[in-house]
């Protein structure tokens, strides 16, 4: 099979909502590709490991011995995509089932469900702190932070979120605080385009076309100086490309930037914003890290760190906060121009007051230039970066790259101290346990618990869950996340535009200034009943169009908004 017919093959399989028997009390299994968020805890007395058993909607119990993990000792359905589990006590966890809208509360050692408390729309996480004691559950379809008293299960006031999905959840070390990271928290991205208009009517020109611009109305302009990279292609009808729109993104001067260094500041939030449809002043939120006051619900935020924020920790010997994600670079044009280079993986480290901040790279052997590693190198790159904890001296912090299958360990300021390349499975969430100097690991895509020596990262042991999940699927997410087979770097996929199957709220400009006509006829796919006219034809230079979802496209092809990709294997 060639590698063009074994990505569709296994994409196919991946991305289409599966129905296949596999067990007595549901009938058949419904994949929605849910990410787990905190899938693993360690009781307080350190006797046991609560696991998120997702496919199968059960939290398995496991005991913690010298050996390391014996069990599952009990195997308790909670609901439909548990997501999360939290230790309110030795005997009690509190489990988020993320489609079930529900938390599941679990007693511990009459391994049952005590009770049942609805939640908003899709919770992710949750997290104990205040006084008096509350549990804060955070809803990301629903954008707010739901709160209960802990003893009694009241509702509590919700807390309203100013960003889309917060997601994972940590607590300051004196409890007075909760920081939420907010998972598609956006980049200070925004596109300059022609106002919309009815079908009927011609829009006016856009502020891209203005002589008046930084380009003297120069659409599409050069994104190498004066000459395109890679060179406009010759054989184009018509030649002249057509005008686009333009994404822009604001640097740490707040100035607002193209890719060829021209500054569009005074048409975004100048006195010339009404060109562009703002007004003066105007600007876009990108709120990170959300910081809650237990005892006033006072939110304030952190903000300007990374476009996806998927995990998020707390130092416990400084109470510094750390955030894991990804951050893309849709601010560059052109397909041939982001290959290999359209996302980073990166690691903040915030004060405690969030007054202080600073973002590195998870891989720093790699540049804005390097786009392919020897097989060795690429092991070292972490891809999809999903867990993060912290061991109890605040000595040493370890990353999960769950498109990498690979753990990073780092020191107090950063620097990476070790590394575990033989990981398998998509390791995501992790815990550090302190009795025995070890870190649990749970695997997304294999359904495993790993056992790791917390200071040499050497796997000590391995146990698995029952996972009903079809094999289809399983090998579908092998390649849609794997970022050491799919990338020449070792740190990309397809899954780090389309998060978890679904998108990252961003537009790119994906066009192709050496790429040739994209030319209609009744032979294209879905195309076949009738034969567009010329005006149809596609120019290779499309300019700005948003992620497309992944979930339930296979069926409905062409792609990418205007139908220039006629499958999934384009």
């Amino acid at each position: 099979m060639s590698g063009t017919a074994r990505a569709k093959a296994l994409l196919l399989v991946f991305m289409v909502s599966v129905a296949i028997p596999f067990s007595a009390h549901s009938g058949s299994f419904v994949n929605f590709e849910t990410p787990i968020i905190h899938g693993l805890a360690l009781s307080p007395d350190g006797k046991s490991l609560a696991v998120c058993n997702l496919p199968d909607g059960h939290l398995d119990i496991y005991s913690v011995a010298d050996s390391g993990l014996i069990g599952p000792v009990a195997t308790i359905f909670v609901g439909l995509d548990p997501v999360s589990v939290r230790f309110q006590s030795s005997t009690e966890a509190w489990v988020v089932n993320h489609l079930s809208d529900s938390i599941a509360i679990v007693d511990i050692v009459g391994a049952k469900v005590t009770a049942i408390l609805n939640t908003l729309e899709s919770p992710e996480d949750v997290v104990f702190a205040g006084s008096p004691r509350r549990a804060f559950v955070s809803c990301s379809r629903a954008n707010t932070i739901q709160t209960f008293d802990a003893v009694s299960h009241l509702a509590q006031p919700v807390i309203t979120i100013d960003g889309e999905r917060p997601k994972a959840m940590c607590v300051s070390p004196d409890g007075n605080t909760v920081y939420v990271a907010i998972f598609e928290s956006g980049n200070s991205s925004t596109i300059l385009a022609s106002e919309l208009t009815f079908l009927d009517n011609s829009p006016r020109a856009s502020v891209v076309d203005m002589d008046i611009g930084p380009h003297s109305g120069v659409n599409p302009f050069p994104n190498l100086g004066t000459l395109f990279e890679p060179p406009i292609s010759t054989n184009l009808t018509p030649s002249v490309p057509r005008r686009v729109s333009l994404i822009v993104k604001k640097d740490l001067s707040g100035r607002w930037m193209d890719d060829s260094n021209g500054n569009w500041t005074e048409f975004v939030s100048g006195t010339n914003a009404f060109l562009s449809g703002r007004k003066p002043g105007w600007t876009i939120p990108d709120h990170d890290v959300a910081m809650i006051n237990t005892s006033n619900s006072v939110v304030r935020y952190i903000d300007g760190l990374m476009n996806i924020c998927m995990d998020i920790a707390i130092n416990p010997a400084t109470g510094g906060i750390n955030v894991v994600g990804t951050d893309a670079r849709n601010e560059l044009r052109f397909e041939p121009a982001l290959k290999g280079l359209f996302s980073r993986m990166l690691y903040a480290a915030i004060s405690a007051n969030g007054s202080q901040k600073t973002v590195t790279d998870l891989n720093p052997h790699l540049s804005n230039s390097v786009r392919t590693l020897d097989s060795v190198a690429r092991k070292q790159s972490l891809g999809d970066p999903r867990g993060i904890v912290w061991n109890s001296r605040g000595t040493r912090v370890y990353i999960t790259g769950m498109g990498s299958n690979n753990l990073r360990m780092l020191d107090i300021d950063g620097n990476s101290v070790g590394i575990a390349t033989d990981l398998e499975g998509g390791p995501s969430s992790l815990v550090y346990d302190e009795n025995y100097n070890r870190l649990y690991v749970l695997g997304r895509f294999d359904g495993t618990v790993s056992v790791l020596d917390a200071e040499t990262l050497r796997t000590i042991s391995r146990v698995s869950m029952h996972d009903p999940t079809p094999d289809s699927i399983k090998l579908g997410r092998s390649h849609f996340y794997n970022t050491q087979q799919t990338s020449g770097a070792g740190h990309l996929a397809c899954a780090s535009c389309h998060i978890d199957a679904r998108f990252d709220r961003l537009a790119w400009d994906l066009g192709n200034p050496a790429g040739d006509m994209k030319i209609f006829s009744s032979t294209n796919r879905n195309f076949s009943i009738f034969v567009p006219p010329a005006t149809n034809h596609f120019h290779p230079l499309k300019g700005p169009m948003v992620t497309q979802s992944l979930q339930d496209i296979i069926g409905h092809e062409p792609f990418h908004w205007r139908g220039d990709r006629d499958g999934l294997e384009d």
